[in-house]
C-alpha cells in the first residue's frame, strides 16, 4: 500500500536489482515514483522494470551500468537525463563484499571493493549533482553498513569503504545543504539479502542464531530498510540532514557488554 504520493517525481537507485536495492527500487515505485534503475545484472534489472511497469504503470528504464567505472557511470546519467529530464532522488545502494581477513587478502579484492562502494558512490553523485543544484532540490540517500561501528562484515576492506561513504555524507551537507541538496545514510545490520546468504546460508538453525544477536527478535528484512528511504525522500523528513539512521534491531546495543 502506497504511504507517500512521489507521483511526478523521478528516483535513480544504483544497485536495484537485488537485496535492499530492489526492495527500495519497487517501494518507490509503489508510491508513484518514475525508476532509473542502475546494475550490472542485466536480466535481473531488465525484468524488475519490466514488473514495475506492468504492475505501478510508472515510467521506467533499466540501465547496465558499472558504477566503478567513472565513463559508463558519466554516460548513464546523461541517458537518464535525456529521458526523465532530471533526478529527484538518488539512492545509492549498489555495493560489493566479501569475506576476507587482512593476512589474506589480494589486493584485487581491496581495489574491488572501494572502487564500487565508495568510488561508485562518488561517481553517480558526482555526474548528477550539477542537475540536482540546477534543479535547486535533490535527495541523495546512502546506503552503508553498520560495519562502520563493528568492524565486521566482511573484512577490513569493506568496513573501510562503507565507513568513507558516511564521510561522503557529511561532506555533501556540509557544501550543498543551504543550496537544496540534502544527504542521508542508511546504516543496516542483519539484513536478509543475498550478500548476507553468502556467509550466512538460509537454514532454520543459522537463522535462529542470527534472530538471537537481534533484541527485537527476528532478521531484518530489505523493506525495513525501503521504508526508511521512503521516510528521507519525503518532505516529511526535510529536517533530516546529514544524518545517520541505525537500522539493525537493536543488535548493536545487545553486543555492548554494558547492555547486557
Amino acid at each position: 500500500m502506497a504511504k507517500y504520493d512521489f507521483s511526478g517525481k523521478v528516483s535513480l537507485i544504483t544497485g536495484g536489482a537485488s537485496g535492499i536495492g530492489k526492495a527500495i527500487t519497487e517501494a518507490f515505485a509503489a508510491n508513484g515514483s518514475d525508476i532509473a534503475l542502475i546494475d550490472i545484472n542485466q536480466e535481473a534489472g531488465s525484468r524488475i522494470v519490466k514488473a514495475l511497469i506492468k504492475e505501478f504503470k510508472v515510467k521506467a528504464q533499466f540501465y547496465n551500468c558499472d558504477i566503478s567505472n567513472y565513463e559508463e557511470v558519466k554516460k548513464t546519467c546523461k541517458s537518464i537525463i535525456e529521458m526523465f529530464g532530471k533526478v529527484d532522488n538518488l539512492i545509492c545502494a549498489a555495493g560489493y563484499g566479501s569475506k576476507v581477513s587482512i593476512e589474506t587478502m589480494d589486493i584485487s579484492e581491496w581495489k574491488k571493493a572501494v572502487d564500487i562502494n565508495l568510488n561508485g558512490t562518488f561517481f553517480i553523485i558526482h555526474c548528477l549533482i550539477n542537475q540536482m543544484l540546477n534543479q535547486k532540490k535533490g535527495n541523495i540517500i546512502i546506503i552503508g553498513s553498520a560495519t562502520v561501528v563493528t568492524g565486521s562484515g566482511g573484512g577490513v576492506h569493506y568496513a573501510a569503504s562503507k565507513t568513507a561513504q558516511y564521510g561522503i555524507v557529511k561532506g555533501l551537507s556540509y557544501e550543498l545543504l543551504t543550496r537544496g541538496i540534502r544527504a542521508n545514510i542508511i546504516t543496516p545490520h542483519i539484513i536478509d539479502t543475498p550478500m548476507l546468504r553468502k556467509r550466512y546460508p538460509d537454514s532454520p538453525e543459522i537463522n535462529a542464531k542470527l534472530a538471537a544477536r537481534v533484541p527485537i527478535g527476528r532478521i531484518g528484512e530489505p523493506s525495513d530498510i525501503s521504508n526508511i528511504a521512503l521516510f528521507l525522500a519525503s518532505d516529511e523528513s526535510e529536517y533530516v540532514c546529514g544524518a545517520e539512521i541505525l537500522a539493525d534491531g537493536g543488535a548493536l546495543h545487545y553486543l555492548n557488554p554494558l547492555v547486557k
